[in-house]
């Protein structure tokens, strides 16, 4: 018996062996996150260079595991917190790393490594940085189309009123450049193009700036222009117009450009103070519903999963609640009337994805299956 025993405990003991070597440890304990990074090659320093390389390479894969974590579909940069507390910390939420692979590459050195980023830990303490010191604003990307006489403008002058007028609200205003006559008769590439930069809205405003006739007959070095705008707001997720608004106003001064320039940025506030309340509306008009979805397993499947709620043109917004044992837990934001029918659109969509397992008032449990 104490012979059968003897090689029993041993392999117990190899198993157990094992079980460290291959990094199997408590559900939540951590998940694996791959990790790339390139530094200058320094054959002087090889020890030093893949050091450096390997700690880029685990401050990468945390960087990506923050980001998931934050996971807002119109999320443009981190909170200040985060940087502070988290990245600028990395070794407190890494519990081990390996190398996958490294070579020369060039005059480069590549490593890509498989990181064990803490994730339960990381998930709370993202989301207690974020109820503390974060306020999530709404993405807006904004886009103009400006003249001055006969010239098409440059100088953005539209836009600086938009920022002005919208400046106190709760939105971040990314700037969508100059666009051509077309976009303003077709809107659909510069939505499909904020939707991509995590935008819920777009602005598009077309603003023109002429000298006032009479102006031109008087005796005096100052030059009256007068501005007409046009700013439209449009919902990304579903391409329709939410408001359109129109201000016209005056320039006054002895250099024309800056005449202009007070004539067309004094247009666009007016105009942009009118889309402030729609867009609000707008905000709020959809329904608020608690997305469960289990068996998510890997940082990999969590970032394939928000990528279909992006994908989805009902869902206005979502952000990640909780993310422990594999399970997600997201507050949505979407254009439906029940958790039924927010099923339907993702099932219709995804079918090769989910399984329903529950369905609430506004509850929505699913299981991920690939």
């Amino acid at each position: 018996m104490k012979k059968f025993l003897l090689p029993a405990f041993a392999a117990v003991l190899v198993f157990a062996a094992g079980c460290q070597r291959f990094n199997i440890g408590p559900k939540g304990e951590g998940e694996y996150v791959i990790g790339e990074a390139s530094v200058p090659y320094d054959a002087d320093h090889i020890s030093a260079m893949k050091r450096k390389a390997l700690k880029t390479a685990e401050y990468n894969a945390l960087e990506r595991a923050v980001r998931t974590f934050l996971s807002s579909s119109s999320l443009i940069e981190y909170p200040p917190s985060v940087k502070e507390q988290i990245l600028a910390k990395p070794q407190s939420f890494i519990r081990r790393s390996y190398i996958k692979t490294a070579y020369r590459k060039g005059e480069s050195y590549y490593l890509e490594a498989r990181v064990m980023v803490l994730v339960s830990e990381l998930s709370v303490k993202v989301k207690e940085l974020e109820e503390s010191s974060y306020a999530k604003k709404t993405n807006i990307v904004v886009a103009s189309r400006e003249t001055v006489g006969e010239e098409v403008s440059l100088q953005q002058y539209c836009r600086q009123g938009i920022y002005k007028a919208l400046k106190n609200f709760p939105y971040t205003l990314l700037d969508g450049g100059n666009v051509s006559q077309n976009n303003l008769e077709d809107a659909t590439p510069l939505i499909d193009k904020a939707r991509k930069e995590g935008a819920r809205f777009l602005i598009l405003a077309e603003a023109a700036a002429n000298e006032l006739a009479p102006a031109a007959q008087l005796t005096t070095n100052f030059k009256t222009m007068r501005a007409r705008a046009n700013v439209r707001v449009f919902n990304v997720s579903n391409y329709q117009l939410v408001h359109g608004a129109a201000e016209s106003a005056s320039g006054l001064d002895a250099v024309p450009a800056i005449a202009a320039q007070k004539a067309l940025t004094g247009a666009c506030d007016g105009a942009a103070l009118q889309l402030a309340e729609p867009i609000n509306m707008a905000v709020h008009s959809s329904k608020t519903f608690t997305f469960i979805v289990r068996d998510v397993n890997t940082l990999d499947r969590l970032e394939k999963l928000q990528n279909i709620l992006k994908e989805l043109r009902e869902v206005e917004d979502f952000s990640l609640v909780k993310y422990n044992n594999s399970n997600a837990t997201f507050e949505v934001q979407a254009n439906v009337n029940t958790s039924e029918e927010l099923a339907a659109k993702i099932i219709r969509r995804h079918h090769a994805n989910f399984t329903i397992n529950n369905t609430g008032p506004q509850t929505l449990e699913l299981i991920f299956i690939q």
